[in-house]
């Protein structure tokens, strides 16, 4: 758990600066417009979506460990070279090589998490995994308030000194920067080499340390056993993904409700995420104070997602929590749109970060209720695939909400989070309906032989959770 919130604490702080970088002079030093930046997000998020099945089906071939070791070192030295950019070309090849080289950590981190744990420890074990995102995004406001004040130094911009850490001279002048971006991407990278697991019955990394191991034998086979008395399904050998697995996957309406509910609950995420700081900054701080405040919603985000999640795996119930979730910010989604108009800036700033502390937070959720919903891994692989592909379909539509000619009040794009919150419940109620309806099917078919597919080790029908 530790190594794989590690590594999402450092996928998000490589994805989101771009957000605190708009706070500073990135968009006059490159000669573009705030429209790119959207544009720019947006071949990141298409990056993620194009090659998010390919890197699950390459996660299969080589195993976890080298997969998700390679990843992280990867984009981590992107993230690095972001420092060098200079228009809007190489803006463009960056964040689209960022997001291919980012897809698939979160769905082949998910995959490890299903092996390591119960379906009834899923949902807090997804949400503590998020919480490396959420950490990220209000650790990497707090980094950019100050790494931001050293504009003009060496000649760099403050968007350049955000993306770059590896002068020791500049390391000295700003402690910070040994925890920033590329270079701290690419040491996780490097940890991932002797501590990532293979699996429950080999708990060494790739570079194989005894002393690093912290596994008996009689360990590894109870973190093996107790899966399997859980979901006998899981001692399926992991094997090559071949086309007919993948149809099937693909060809699986309740996959692909999944997704639906990611793509409407992300959506305003995509677009909250990336101009908080600057609606923050709209409302009358300065770039400091706005890239500081803009962090309080994420730590908010933690505690919610961590209750409910913790609250679903006590009652193994997932749609009504992710009823629950939405409900929250569709709430003060509404109360955010009745305040465009406000001249209060406290005001506006605290339902704003209400309101941000919701945001996506049923995410996790929707990932867990997939995974325990699915019966080999091969469905899991490509149905987790799919759930975060959803994910970053919403954050590259999300990306658009926030127009130029909408601004500062931006009365459509609130508008808009709030029609997608409300639609969200929808989708999450249909996808209810879905598992009740197929539950009710195997009930009906108990004793005549069609369910043995759906039977526990006790030989209890196995159904899908609601």
């Amino acid at each position: 758990m530790p190594l794989l919130v590690l590594g999402f604490f450092a996928l998000q702080l490589d994805r989101s600066n771009i957000s605190n970088a708009l706070t500073s002079t990135i968009v006059e030093d490159l000669k573009i417009t705030r429209n790119d930046i959207n544009s720019g997000n947006q071949l990141q998020s298409a990056g993620i979506v194009i090659f998010e099945i390919p890197s699950n089906i390459l996660l299969q071939r080589v195993g976890a460990p080298i997969w998700i070791t390679f990843q992280a070192i990867a984009w981590g030295m992107i993230a690095l070279f972001q420092a060098f950019i200079t228009n809007k070309g190489s803006y463009y090849a960056t964040r689209f090589l960022l997001g291919m080289f980012e897809a698939g950590y979160i769905p082949g981190s998910m995959f490890v998490l299903a092996i390591f744990y119960k379906r009834d420890e899923l949902a807090i074990r997804t949400a503590v995994f998020y919480v490396g995102n959420y950490f990220a995004a209000g650790t990497g406001s707090l980094i950019a308030a100050g790494i931001l004040k050293l504009a003009g130094k060496n000649g760099l911009g403050g968007w350049q000194w955000l993306f770059i850490s590896n002068s020791l001279h500049s390391i000295l002048r700003c402690c910070l920067m040994v925890v920033v971006d590329g270079t701290f991407t690419v040491l996780v990278g490097f940890l991932f080499l002797f501590l990532l697991p293979h699996g429950p019955l080999k708990t060494t990394g790739l570079v194989p340390i005894k002393f690093l191991d912290a596994f008996s034998n009689n360990d590894r086979q109870i973190l093996h056993k107790r899966v399997i008395l859980d979901d006998p399904q899981k001692e399926v050998l992991l094997s090559n993904l071949n086309a007919k697995q993948i149809l099937a996957a693909l060809t699986d309406y309740r996959l692909w409700g999944h997704f639906a509910i990611n793509v409407l609950a992300l959506t305003p995420k995509g677009g909250l995420a990336l101009y908080s700081p600057t609606i923050i900054k709209a409302l009358g701080f300065n770039t400091t104070a706005a890239n500081a405040l803009s962090s309080v919603s994420s730590y908010g985000v933690i505690v919610l997602s961590l209750l409910l999640a913790w609250g679903s795996d006590r009652t193994k119930q997932r749609g009504l929590f992710s009823i629950i979730a939405v409900s929250y910010s569709t709430i003060f989604a509404g109360v955010q749109y009745a305040l465009t108009g406000s001249k209060d800036k406290w005001a506006k700033y605290a339902v704003f970060t209400l309101l941000n502390s919701g945001n996506a937070i049923s995410q996790g959720i929707n990932d867990a209720w997939l995974s325990s919903n699915c019966r080999t891994p091969q469905h899991r692989s490509i149905g987790l695939a799919l759930a975060v592909m959803g994910s970053n379909v919403g954050g590259l539509t999300g990306g658009q909400l926030f127009r130029t000619d909408d601004a500062p009040s931006y009365n459509r794009a609130f508008l808009s989070v709030l029609c997608l919150y409300s639609a969200t419940l929808v989708m999450i109620a249909l996808q209810m309906f879905t598992y009740w309806r197929s539950n009710k099917k195997i009930i009906a078919h108990e004793g005549d032989g069609t369910t043995e597919s759906h039977l526990d080790r006790e030989g209890n029908v196995w159904k899908y959770e609601l």
